[in-house]
């Protein structure tokens, strides 16, 4: 005898089917992957961007289709729509009211690479400290003391700047920049910052527009190092020099230590530079998500 109970409803239609992409409908967005226009790849990445997991396994699909043009064009699409999930969550992240260096430059390496695991690289880090903090512990508490640190990652372990291929995009990526011990100003200033924090001591970036330095204090005192350059010593002549260098009257601001939401925006213009000289330029507007988010945050921006 049949109950008169009614039957439980089917969780896969809990979505009417109105709402529902047709089969067509998809299959036509994965067609147009193989179109060349920059236009029509931007309308393919919002719309299936907005099918959302209906979108992204269409396009995992079709990464692993027997169609050997589209196999590279679908593998592109998976990885742009997980670059526009992480910079959604870069944007989210800029709008908190405290910043963490740290944690947001791995955000930018997850960016860059969905699938990174960091946790190597904090270790690497940790590794770093914990030798620096070996050195120095015996030390008198001056500015010669924290100078170990630089001796240290500099001419020691030989962390310096590229400067054959200065706009490539692993220089703006930290891990990637611990690896190959060559980086950006600003990215061998977070490694050196995130270094000495874990080691205890204190240090701070120099915002100098074009080439951030590295301020570590020791005692009452502090001392200026150019990470780019292998922890040069810098003394505040030569940075006027280098101001003056390059047509740049001097501002009080420069030479104060920038905070962590500062220096995090600015490291977003330098990969978004990189993403743009490669001719990434999805990416280079998904980070303006971010930059538009650092500025509803309050933060003033002088865009390039």
């Amino acid at each position: 005898m049949k109950s008169g109970r009614a039957a439980p409803p089917n969780k896969k239609s809990a979505v009417p089917t109105s709402l529902r992409p047709s089969r067509t409908r998809l299959s036509a967005l994965i067609e147009l992957l193989d179109d060349d226009s920059p236009t029509v790849g931007r309308e393919v990445l919002r719309e299936l961007d907005r099918l959302g997991r209906l979108g992204r396994v269409a396009v995992e699909r079709a990464s692993r289709s027997g169609a050997a043009r589209l196999r590279p064009r679908a593998r592109r699409m998976r990885l742009l729509l997980a670059r526009l999930a992480q910079a959604r969550r870069l944007a989210k992240y800029a709008t908190r009211k405290d910043i963490d260096l740290e944690r947001a430059f791995w955000l930018l390496s997850r960016f860059d690479d969905p699938t990174l695991d960091v946790r190597p690289f904090m270790l690497a880090l940790d590794a770093m400290a914990a030798e620096v903090l070996r050195r120095i512990e015996a030390l008198p508490a001056t500015h010669e003391r924290v100078l170990e640190l630089a001796k240290y990652l500099g001419p020691e372990l030989g962390y310096r700047g590229e400067q054959e291929d200065y706009h490539a995009t692993d220089n703006a990526l930290l891990h990637r920049a611990i690896v190959e011990k060559r980086g950006l100003p600003l990215t061998l200033c977070a490694l050196y910052v995130l270094v000495a924090r874990r080691a205890g001591v204190r240090a701070g970036i120099v915002p100098l527009p074009g080439h951030v330095m590295l301020r570590l204090y020791g005692g009452d005192k502090h001392v200026i190092v150019d990470p780019f350059h292998e922890g040069k010593v810098r003394s505040e002549r030569e940075l006027l020099k280098f101001l003056a260098e390059h047509g740049l009257a001097f501002q009080p601001t420069w030479f104060r230590d920038a905070d962590d939401r500062a220096m995090f925006a600015r490291h977003v213009q330098n990969l978004k530079t990189a993403y743009t000289r490669r001719g990434l330029h999805q990416e280079a507007r998904m980070l303006e998500l971010v930059l538009d988010a650092l500025e509803r945050s309050g933060l003033k921006l002088r865009r390039v």
